[in-house]
């Protein structure tokens, strides 16, 4: 009978902590000029395979996060962004635009490739 007691209040002398160890985050993420959500941004916990991607509103909800680790937000054409969680329960991350220029257009014409000026020439022959 002791040893049951005994287990029991392990159970609850320690569950309480191992539950409120991990918490869950909340945020948007949103374009930085034109204040827009932006869908289908990658947050990751940055060493970890955990991670989601926002909804159609900008919306994600991360569970399972600890303190002091780092989430990566990352989306094509936009700059990568890092934050700290430091158990705070929302975020709003605004993502800057790239600011890669191209330096050569590649077009697929029928089931070869073209560069512009190539194809340009065709098109005035």
């Amino acid at each position: 009978m002791k040893t049951i007691y005994k287990k029991l209040l392990f159970l609850f002398v320690f569950l309480p902590f191992s539950v409120l160890a991990q918490s869950s985050l909340e945020g948007t993420v949103v374009d930085s000029k034109s204040k827009q959500p932006i869908p289908g941004v990658n947050v990751i916990i940055k060493g970890t395979p955990n991670g989601t991607s926002t909804d159609f509103d900008g919306k994600f909800k991360l569970p399972k996060v600890n303190k002091g680790d780092v989430l990566v937000f990352s989306y094509i054409g936009y700059v990568n962004q890092t934050i700290t969680f430091a158990s705070q329960k929302m975020v709003a991350i605004s993502l800057e635009e790239e600011s890669n220029q191209l330096n050569e257009v590649v077009i697929q014409v029928g089931y070869g490739s073209a560069k512009k000026k190539m194809l340009l020439g065709l098109l005035l022959w």
